[in-house]
């Protein structure tokens, strides 16, 4: 009898120790390992394939967003009856610089950047309503987004600091340069208020990926899906543009990160997601690599030789 009384304590105290170490771990009332949750079941290499069909998406976003904000602009000017050479680093406008009036600068200039707020809105509503599935092209909408909003935002912003694009615009109005302090430091904050904003739906692109979403690698994954592709495609398109470099839309490019950074910073104190419990194959998405890299030909090689409007 006294046998059994210390065996029943002994189990008492090895459960004791257990339920310790879970508390202690901030496992105790974890369920992640019965509903497959765990960051333990995510297959090696996962995150390197998050990386790749990210960053192809990336850069089919860019050059959507990018293209369409050429013609955009070629078009408008056009309107003032403007020649345009399209070329896949700039436009060239077939004009004498003194034959330019205020009327044709603000026409022409914010053209591209007010067309493209009224696109991402347009493309914020679509990718709202789509927002629980599970598709690839659901995060080249989202790409999309953080594209024309940066060809609005960031035109704004580097545009009074370098005095190009946009810049052109304020500069016939003749903001002095307080207005112009005053201009970079609003899309500054315009910027990170719609990174912060659009927080939430960036995570729930990880439903591509995963059934949920949790703090044990939330940070690996928002650097798979966003920041690693975004510094990647950069460097892809500078090499792309070689040796044409126009460093107003390098740093026009760049200023997308004021949009990722709040997207990181306010993800860390968020809950953790849970999506669904539908099966998920993570592979390479072969068709990306082939259409981006044919994009990108053509993209080079049509408008190397330029398209006259």
């Amino acid at each position: 009898m006294q046998n059994r009384h210390l065996s029943l304590g002994k189990r008492v105290y090895i459960a004791y120790r257990k339920i310790r170490f879970l508390a202690k771990r901030g496992s105790l009332f974890s369920f992640s390992k019965l509903l497959g949750t765990g960051s333990v079941d995510i297959p090696q290499g996962t995150f390197k394939t998050i990386v790749f069909n990210s960053l192809m998406l990336f850069l089919i976003g860019y050059l959507v967003i990018y293209v369409l904000n050429l013609f955009i602009t070629g078009y408008a000017a056009l309107l003032f009856n403007i020649p345009v050479l399209v070329y896949y680093y700039d436009l060239d406008y077939l004009i004498r610089g003194i034959d330019w009036t205020p009327d044709s600068v603000a026409g022409v200039f914010s053209s591209g950047p007010i067309a493209m707020f009224v696109l991402s809105l347009f493309l914020l509503i679509l990718y709202k309503a789509v927002e629980t599935e599970t598709g690839m092209l659901r995060l080249l909408l989202l790409w999309m987004i953080f594209h024309a909003l940066t060809r609005f935002f960031g035109e704004i912003l580097v545009g009074a600091l370098l005095n190009k694009g946009f810049g052109f615009v304020i500069l016939y109005m003749f903001v002095m340069d307080t207005g112009k302090v005053i201009l970079t430091i609003l899309g500054c904050v315009a910027m990170f208020s719609a990174g912060l904003i659009m927080t939430r739906m960036s995570l729930y692109s990880a439903n591509i990926y995963f059934n949920d979403l949790l703090r044990s690698y939330r940070n690996k994954f928002i650097f798979s899906q966003f920041i690693l592709p975004f510094f990647l495609g950069n460097i892809v398109i500078f090499l792309i543009k070689m040796p044409k470099i126009n460093y107003f839309d390098v740093a026009l490019n760049a200023s997308m990160v004021l949009f990722l950074i709040p997207v990181f910073v306010r993800s860390i104190s968020m809950e953790d997601f849970y999506f669904d419990e539908d099966h998920r194959k993570i592979k390479l998405n072969l068709v990306l690599p082939v259409t981006t890299v044919g994009l990108l030909l053509l993209f080079r090689v049509i408008l190397g030789l330029g398209i006259r409007l």
